[in-house]
């Protein structure tokens, strides 16, 4: 985990091909860790509202909708399947 991070890290914001030097396994491991943060996603919301000290929700995320959080995941565990799939 800790070597994806590093990867992750050097990527620059306006690099046109990120991905290229990652390996299919290095793909991988970056998507699941990615997707047990989606699944957990509204939890780790609850915990940064418990550490602001705001009358509301909404005050930190008012975008904030538990539909667009279950299609993320989906989405991520296609990308994942289709990284095993075809590399």
């Amino acid at each position: 985990m800790e070597n994806i991070i590093k990867k992750l890290n050097k990527i620059k914001h306006d690099d046109a091909k990120p991905w290229q030097h990652w390996t299919s396994q290095e793909k991988q491991e970056l998507l699941k860790m990615y997707l047990v943060i989606c699944k957990q996603e509204a939890r780790i919301f609850e915990l940064i509202y418990s550490h602001h000290d705001v009358d509301s929700w909404e005050d930190i995320f008012r975008d904030y909708d538990e539909v667009l959080l279950r299609d993320k995941v989906s989405g991520v565990e296609f990308a994942l399947e289709n990284i095993k799939k075809y590399g």
